[in-house]
């Protein structure tokens, strides 16, 4: 029985080459027997010099073979193929900070050993931050893949400092210029509309404030070493503000010193006093207080109202002005007029907006039981009984009118609107087609994104200004006549550079992203919960959305900057 010719092949190692030896005995080689005769061989890992070298070989073979009488006791020999060991480069980033491992599993060769990887990390000056389960990865793929198959690993990770946090405030009771105006539910589950809470108030030696002390931050290090210290937290101090005292047990503690409202600002408190009237007219004058103004009775016609806390009226306001730095309460209604001339040009303009001679601007929220011909300005929000009657609205918070959400049942009828923020009400104009106008812009990013982006501001500037100092003393550094010295400080001056560099860059991509993420502002709903007639118009920079016909209840919206509207479902 003859030979195949794979058993007069054979495979010699010289070195890290392979070379295959086919007795003359063969009279010809597929170039299929050499591989399958390979792939047996103990080389059979080793890398083939290149795709076609079983062809190759065959083809050679053959020429070798028919050059002359050749004896069976002959061999041909070529190389083909390599052993390679387990291949390592590691890559370590600019700043320091990240350190990642190439391996590529060995061909025939030596697998890659934790002693070699460690000592290659040593070799290149990596010590800290050294990720175990990036090793445990690495030797598990050099023993497990296929040959010649590579693996990208983080091996190693500094660690950024963690910066430690200012000095905080603790706020010990509610905001009085806070306060949300919000009808109360009874025991029944039904809510009533004239009952808002009770008024936040302190006695004398009630705790209002505590300060909380900075803290410390956590230094950072770099893959070799190199410590990266922490800023400590900027200490504040607490300060005593009107009514308000730092307490003698307690140096961190702010305390009342007297019966008031409270009102906090970032670092202090202040408590204001309350001043009660039955009625504001022309025996009373005018009130102009530094507090809040409780009013039993009511504000007739002409007569102002200024207070820097809240002001609670528990009768009318007749065509009266009211100006408070909290929130406005009027327990009945809000009653004003405009004059003739104005009355004419609402009629001949569509867009003019008519002076009203009740007027209600508040820092905090609004509640009253209606109103009519009354401007209202408010800068938490909006809550009304039943009605509001060719009124100007201007509110950066919500406005329900006779109820929340799709429960609302209370009317706005003529006037204008000026929202940044939802707008709950049963009907929307009146059968007659009177114009109601709701002029709808975004609403604003809220405070802490505004904090955030003051912040990031703020340091950008200090890193352009600390990149600055870091060049100039660059350019210092050729006046240095030692010339160890001069090489030490420019490789320390350019390290810092590219520090903050990274970190001005960085501070660039927050700003852009919460920029960015301002312009696309969340949706603002209008919603008509019972029916809305014709002659509502919402407004929104030159879009308009006019309504020409009577609709059950309906949803309206900006979103993206667009009006839409939709069935309330």
């Amino acid at each position: 029985m003859s030979a195949k010719p794979s058993d007069n092949i054979r495979f010699q190692c010289d070195g890290n080459d392979v070379y295959v030896f086919v007795s003359a005995s063969n009279s010809s080689i597929k170039a299929e027997h050499l591989k399958q005769a390979f792939q047996l061989s103990e080389f059979a890992s080793a890398q083939p010099l290149d795709r076609n070298t079983f062809d190759n070989i065959a083809k050679n073979f053959s020429e070798w073979h028919q050059q002359r009488k050749r004896k069976p006791s002959e061999n041909y020999s070529q190389e083909v193929a390599v052993i390679v060991d387990a291949r390592l480069t590691i890559t370590i980033d600019d700043d320091d900070m990240l350190a990642t491992a190439s391996v590529t599993s060995a061909w025939g060769g030596e697998p890659l050993t934790r002693p070699r990887l460690l000592a290659e990390l040593k070799s290149c000056n990596i010590s800290t931050g050294i990720q175990r389960t990036g090793i445990n990865q690495i030797l598990q793929h050099c023993i497990e893949a296929p040959a010649g198959t590579t693996i990208e690993v983080i091996i190693a990770k500094g660690r950024p400092p963690i910066h430690g946090k200012n000095a905080r405030f603790e706020a010990l009771v509610e905001d009085a210029r806070k306060r949300i105006l919000k009808p109360q539910e009874r025991e029944d589950g039904t809510v009533d509309m004239r009952d808002l809470g009770k008024q936040i108030t302190v006695d004398k030696g009630d705790a209002l404030m505590r300060r909380l002390p900075p803290e410390g931050g956590r230094d950072g290090f770099t893959i070799k070493g190199e410590t990266l210290p922490a800023e400590g937290g900027d200490d504040i101090a607490l300060a005593a503000g009107e009514g308000t005292e730092i307490s003698d047990q307690d140096p961190d503690l702010l305390v009342a010193t007297k019966v008031g409202m409270p009102w906090f600002t970032h670092n202090s408190a202040n408590v204001d006093d309350v001043l009660t009237l039955k009625a504001v007219d022309v025996a009373t004058g005018h009130v102009d207080f530094k507090g809040s103004v409780v009013i039993s009775g009511s504000v007739t016609e002409g007569m102002r109202v200024n207070a820097s806390g809240d002001i609670t009226v528990a009768g009318y306001v007749d065509s009266a002005e009211l100006s408070a730095g909290g929130n406005i309460t009027i327990r009945k209604g809000c009653i004003g007029h405009i004059s003739k001339e104005d009355e004419q040009l609402v009629l001949d303009n569509e867009n003019f907006i008519p002076t009203l001679s009740s007027k209600l601007s508040a820092g905090g929220s609004i509640w009253c039981a209606y109103a009519q011909y009354a401007y209202l300005e408010s800068g938490q929000g909006i809550i009304v009984d039943k009605q509001l009657t060719h009124c100007h609205v201007i509110t950066a918070g919500p406005a329900e009118i006779g109820g929340n959400d799709k429960q609302a049942r209370g009317k706005i009828i003529g006037g204008t609107f000026e929202t940044c923020a939802p707008v709950f009400a049963g009907q929307l104009g009146a059968r007659a087609g009177t114009r109601t106008r709701f002029i709808l812009s975004p609403p604003p990013p809220d405070e802490s994104t505004l904090d955030a982006l003051q912040s990031l501001t703020q340091n950008l500037k200090l890193t352009l200004k600390k990149l600055k100092r870091l060049k100039m003393g660059l350019s210092r550094c050729n006046a240095l006549e030692d010339e160890q010295q001069r090489i030490q400080h420019t490789r320390t001056l350019i390290k810092a550079i590219r520090h903050e560099q990274r970190k001005l860059q960085s501070l660039k991509d927050d700003i852009a992203v919460i920029k960015a993420s301002a312009d696309q502002h969340p949706t603002l709903r209008v919603i008509a919960a019972k029916e809305v007639f014709p002659g509502v118009k919402f407004i929104h920079e030159n879009k308009k959305l006019q309504m020409k016909e009577h609709r059950g209840g309906t949803l309206f919206m900006l979103q993206d900057h667009q009006l839409r509207m939709d069935i309330l479902r």
